[in-house]
């Protein structure tokens, strides 16, 4: 029986009035992928560097901790401190025996920008002048110029093994946390479990000799830079976003930061990268320290790690050492000595001849040294480790010849090797790259290793200030502000004839007037500064008075005493106290002029003082009208007005009226000439006044301006204007006086110290400069610094180039060079003739 064909089913909707329209349900089906990971392969730097966690490093040849280690100086330091401070870098050292340690030393530039900043902030500059160079132009030019020194900032960075490589089963933990929780979980877990390690070896560095402290974030940072950039100027290097924590895939910013390549058995590595926009190339050559004989520090050796820190280029050191348990040092000396005592017995037993001299310093050696680590001195521990010099060259050739430098600067008594494969020796400078090869590894004593002090540094100078110097060791640009610090008291300026003294008292205070707004009195008794008032920076603000040859009435001693300012004119005490000025100093002035019979007159002063009560107090009246009156009180006013008339007419500017009155007070720079003086004798009347004056004229400035701006007082060749009772009064009070900011220049240091009999080391110098001095003016010179007599050999001699300086502030001395370099100086050097001579 055939079935009936059934029509399909079809559903349909059911309405319910209150409900409308519902749906048929239907089974849910599958969600989409989303979120896979990306189908690239995981990254894997080329670096053995893997992460970093505060101050520790992770790689695949282990942990380090890094520090930077605090600077130290060492020039013009007495031998003792050295002696101090190589025993205590030993005994630092040996705290840390079982460890591997890294040096790292390598170069900051100046931070020019900083310094722009807190310069424009506290400066006090002149307004701008047309045609002359702004402010803002002056200071992007100052930028330029401590820029110009491819080094500035040496940095001392140790660091410290924590953990060494790890093993599987390390390794498939470290992996697993990897995965699970990403690298910065496996990170922390190794963090957790070194933690105790790494506090230890904090405390242990912070209350050595080192001082050394966690290396922070962007220091870590400019390490990483500096390495992996080698050689590379530093434009190309600075990190703009330090922070403490890299993941494995955070690495690429420094694996891909250069690129290295050598070709087969090149002498160098071309290293290149990206500065300012364009390709740049270096070439950089990897020197290892070879064999090493007696060095003789603090002696007549620099520390051998500081070497080549003079040198044009920043060269760069990575060394890589460990300090040896004494029961394995002592067993591979007794092997060395069993091996020296063989060969001296096959000379004398076997064969019957003498041992060479040479075998025997060798068994000596061994002996002393078996002898040394039977003691408890840390001196006398042995390590092992590998020293290694990174000179950077603008081309293949320069670098070369910059290690031929290198070379000569360490013979005869240290070996400077250069070895094959150049590209794996320059990759040990990246923290957490392995050893490249094991050749010219050196065995020494901690005590030669501590003779290396890497950390000695110039430490002089605090920022502050306009740039006036420039370290000799680093060619770091040097500030000086002389009202900075708390200090008082003068700041000497010794050298013999060329020594560039006068160079630098005029370049101090051109900057200091720029910059500062400063009133500065400079008396010049050669007139080799009265250029300056021509720098057209200072236009509208300076003033020359040659006392011998100014005009008629310059120097009336009626108008050298301003008048009250406006708000005190109704006050008649202010106006009673500049009247009596203004007569004593007539009064003092013409009496001077007197002969000395005249003077002694027991009726000269009052007859004066009677004049110029007759002539009036005010300032439109001059020295003339004064002797006219003498003319009209008897006798012994007409021998006085005889006695007075010739001198007056010798020294035209005392009398006569001015065409333009002036304010001894007004000008920012007064240049006081007093050019033609010392010639003429200190007992001649004229010659005697115009220094009084010129003495009324510096106190007059100190005084007035005192608070209201910085004074400062520049005396050139002292020894010139103390020729006469009343220079050398001035001079004496100056020096004696901390609160005036003065400098004085003298060919010999004894020229200041004989201001103050039998106290001249009482005196509190503010700073001190010694530039080039003969060998037997040098015990004074070395009084002003402060330096032991038997550090005179450090100091700048005949030969040397003039403006050199051994500059003495605060605690530190070093050597220095006066600096006005750069376009935007060059009216000031035009104006001291172009340079120290």
């Amino acid at each position: 029986m055939q079935r009936p064909t059934l029509a399909p089913l079809r559903r349909t909707p059911t309405v319910t009035p209150d409900l409308g329209l519902v749906a048929e349900p239907f089974a849910p089906r599958r969600p989409a992928r989303t979120g896979a990971d990306p189908a690239v392969r995981e990254y894997t730097p080329r670096l053995a560097l893997r992460g970093i966690s505060g101050h520790l490093a992770h790689a695949t040849t282990g942990t380090t901790a890094w520090y930077a280690v605090a600077p130290r100086a060492w020039s013009m330091r007495p031998d003792d401190e050295r002696d101090a401070l190589m025993g205590a870098l030993a005994g630092a050292l040996a705290r840390l025996q079982g460890r591997w340690l890294h040096w790292r030393v390598t170069w900051r530039p100046h931070a020019a920008a900083e310094w722009a900043r807190r310069h424009d902030a506290w400066a006090r500059p002149l307004p701008d002048v047309p045609g002359a160079v702004s402010w803002d132009a002056h200071l992007v030019g100052e930028q330029r110029r401590a820029l110009t020194s491819p080094k500035a900032v040496k940095e001392v960075l140790l660091g410290v093994e924590v953990r060494g490589p790890r093993g599987r089963l390390g390794a498939l933990g470290d992996a697993l946390a990897r995965r699970l929780g990403g690298a910065r979980a496996a990170d922390r877990r190794v963090d957790g479990e070194l933690g105790a390690d790494v506090r230890d070896i904090d405390a242990v560095l912070a209350s050595s000799a080192l001082g050394a402290a966690p290396l922070p974030a962007a220091r870590m940072l400019h390490l990483l830079y500096r390495s992996c950039a080698l050689g590379l100027p530093a434009q190309s290097v600075l990190p703009a976003a330090p922070h403490g924590e890299w993941e494995r895939e955070d690495v690429a910013a420094v694996d891909g930061l250069a690129r290295w390549s050598a070709d087969p058995y090149a002498p160098t590595v071309a290293v290149t990268g990206v500065v300012d926009g364009a390709l740049v190339t270096r070439h950089v050559v990897v020197a290892s320290m070879g064999r090493m004989g007696d060095i003789d520090v603090p002696g007549e050796d620099l520390p051998w790690m500081t070497v080549p820190d003079d040198l044009p280029v920043p060269v760069e050191w990575s060394a890589r050492m460990r300090v040896l348990p004494r029961d394995r040092a002592a067993r591979g000396l007794r092997q060395a000595a069993d091996r020296v005592e063989a060969q001296r017995r096959h000379y004398e037993a076997d064969h019957g001849r003498q041992v060479p001299s040479a075998l025997v310093r060798g068994l000596e050696a061994a002996e002393q040294v078996r002898g040394d680590l039977e003691t408890d001195s840390p001196l006398a521990l042995r390590c092992e480790g590998w020293w290694r010099m990174a000179i950077p060259g603008r081309t293949e050739r320069e670098a070369l010849e910059l290690f031929d430098e290198v070379r000569r600067r360490y013979a005869p008594k240290i070996a400077v090797e250069r070895s094959e494969a150049q590209y794996r020796l320059a990759r040990e400078f990246v923290p957490g790259e392995p050893l490249a090869t094991t050749a010219f590894r050196r065995r020494m004593s901690l005590r030669h290793v501590a003779t290396a002090v890497p950390q000695a540094t110039d430490l002089i100078g605090d920022d502050h200030g306009p740039l006036l110097l420039r370290a000799r060791t680093s060619g770091r640009l040097l500030a000086w502000d002389p009202w900075h610090d708390a200090g008082a008291g003068p700041t000497p300026v010794v050298g013999g004839p060329g020594a560039g003294k006068t160079f630098l008292l005029g370049a101090v205070a051109a900057q200091l007037v720029r910059s500062c707004g400063a009133f500065v009195t400079l008396l010049d008794p050669s007139g080799a500064l009265g250029r300056l008032v021509d720098v057209p920076e200072l236009g509208g603000h300076t003033r020359r008075l040659s006392l011998r040859d100014a005009p008629p009435g310059v120097l009336n001693p009626f108008t050298l005493v301003d008048d009250p300012p406006e708000p005190a004119a109704t006050a008649e005490d202010a106006w009673r106290h500049a009247a009596g000025r203004r007569a004593a100093l007539v009064v003092a002035v013409l009496a001077e002029l007197l002969p000395a019979a005249v003077r002694s007159g027991a009726q000269v002063r009052p007859l004066l003082v009677q004049a110029v009560e007759r002539v009036g107090h005010d300032r439109a009246h001059d020295a003339g009208e004064v002797v006219d009156a003498l003319q009209h009180m008897g006798a012994e006013g007409e021998r006085l007005a005889a006695a007075l008339a010739p001198a007056l007419a010798a020294a035209g500017a005392l009398s006569g009226r001015c065409d333009q009155p002036w304010s001894a007070t007004a000008d920012r720079l007064l240049v006081v000439s007093t050019t033609g003086l010392a010639e003429s004798g200190a007992d001649d009347p004229v010659t005697s006044t115009l220094v009084r004056l010129a003495a009324w004229l510096v106190r007059q400035r100190v005084h007035v301006r005192e608070g209201s701006a910085p004074t400062l007082v520049g005396i050139d060749d002292v020894h010139r204007f103390t020729a006469t009772p009343a220079g050398r009064t001035l001079v004496t009070g100056l020096v004696r006086d901390g609160r005036t900011r003065t400098v004085v220049t003298a060919r010999q240091a004894s020229d200041l110290l004989s201001l103050v009999p039998d106290d001249g080391d009482a005196i509190p110098w503010h700073d001190a400069f010694v530039g080039r001095t003969e060998p037997g003016n040098r015990a004074d010179a070395l009084r002003l610094l402060g330096v032991a007599p038997h550090e005179a050999h450090q100091l700048p001699g005949p030969a040397d180039a003039p403006g050199e300086f051994r500059w003495r502030s605060g605690p530190h001395c070093e050597p220095v060079r006066v600096d006005v370099s750069g376009p935007h100086l060059a009216g000031l050097r035009a104006a001291l003739g172009g340079g120290p001579r």
